[in-house]
């Protein structure tokens, strides 16, 4: 819907104007969200926004992640196998917490709170809970808290904490880089090459990892060499934004009110146990505290991979410890489910 998407862009121009950290992508949800709520207060319902573009965008994210890696990748990431190993913990305390809060403090069946308390996965989520007798309504609107609270949150915090602006004029990701067009075109070439191959493969998270691996190919290959247009970033931004932001239709405001109070806190207790574990591996890994953070903030796939790039802090390995948490999760948490919680 045009609509849609011009409140996201005038949300986000706002917010880049404002010097918000990741401008397009918080202006582009805040935006969006105001007019979804407008629009269906008004009596019209919002049409579904063909999967395709948030899918474009993705993949292009994945392109543009891909090429900022340097040979240096092949010797930095074994060296973090002891992060990797760290998920495992992350997980099964993040997920346990979250269940806590929800089922005590929220008090929702223990099938709700389960899986609206998984950190991560939404889709794997909400398909695993509906099949468990889940409330749909109670997931999605939990994940999409979860995703979007985070996603919010943590440019802010680099900004209080360090003064460094996420993704807007101040920051990384904005810079004036020499580029031509032949880059752009590179760049969705990647990402439609990398898709196909990586769905043909059934890999998971085809539609980002597909064109990532492709692109880090290319790269390391030397037989591309791209240059990312600053504009193109704000424009991924901007997508993943309004489609974010969409995530409010239909979407009654009692559920949501009460889900955003326990998603405060479940976003509160997993932002606070990412940064201990980010602590606590500092000495471990070839990197610092805010890449580690970053790796363990349970977001979404693609929007932490955009903060990381737009950050320049090691993209490619902050989104394979975000794709191997969100296996792990599903993973773990179904086995889980069916040993200790399924009737």
């Amino acid at each position: 819907m045009p609509f849609l998407f011009l409140s996201a862009f005038l949300g986000g121009a706002i917010a880049y104007y404002l010097g918000s950290p990741m401008p397009f992508l918080i202006g582009g949800v805040i935006g969006a969200g105001i007019f979804v709520v407008a629009y269906e207060y008004a009596g019209h319902t919002l049409k579904k926004i063909n999967p395709m573009v948030r899918l474009v965008a993705v993949a292009s994210i994945g392109a543009m992640i891909g090429s900022r890696v340097s040979t240096d990748l092949l010797f930095i990431l074994p060296q973090f196998w002891i992060s990797a190993l760290a998920l495992l913990p992350f997980i099964l305390l993040g997920h346990s917490g979250c269940y806590w809060l929800l089922r005590k403090v929220g008090k929702y069946r223990r099938v709700d709170a389960y899986f609206a308390g998984m950190p991560g996965g939404l889709v794997e989520a909400l398909l695993l809970g509906e099949k468990a007798g889940a409330d749909i309504r109670i997931l999605t609107v939990q994940h999409f808290i979860r995703v979007l609270g985070i996603v919010v949150c943590i440019p802010f915090l680099f900004y209080l904490t360090t003064g460094v602006v996420v993704g807007s004029a101040g920051g990384g990701g904005a810079e004036a880089v020499s580029y031509d067009y032949s880059d752009i075109l590179l760049i969705f070439v990647i990402a439609a090459i990398g898709l196909t191959i990586a769905r043909r493969l059934k890999m998971p998270a085809s539609h980002l990892l597909g064109p990532l691996l492709l692109s880090v190919a290319l790269s390391m290959t030397g037989v591309a060499d791209i240059s990312v247009p600053p504009w193109l970033l704000h424009l991924a931004q901007l997508i993943v934004g309004a489609t974010l932001g969409a995530q409010f239709s239909g979407i009654s405001s009692q559920v949501l009110r009460r889900g955003l109070g326990l998603g405060v806190l479940s976003v509160t207790y997993l932002l606070c146990l990412g940064y201990v574990f980010a602590l606590l591996l500092e000495p471990y890994v070839p990197a610092d505290v805010s890449a580690v953070f970053i790796s363990f903030a349970a977001g979404g796939l693609a929007e932490m991979s955009l903060v990381a790039l737009s950050l320049d802090l090691s993209p490619v390995v902050v989104a394979l410890h975000h794709l191997f948490r969100i296996f792990m999760t599903i993973f773990l948490g179904n086995k889980i489910y069916q040993r200790y919680f399924k009737d």
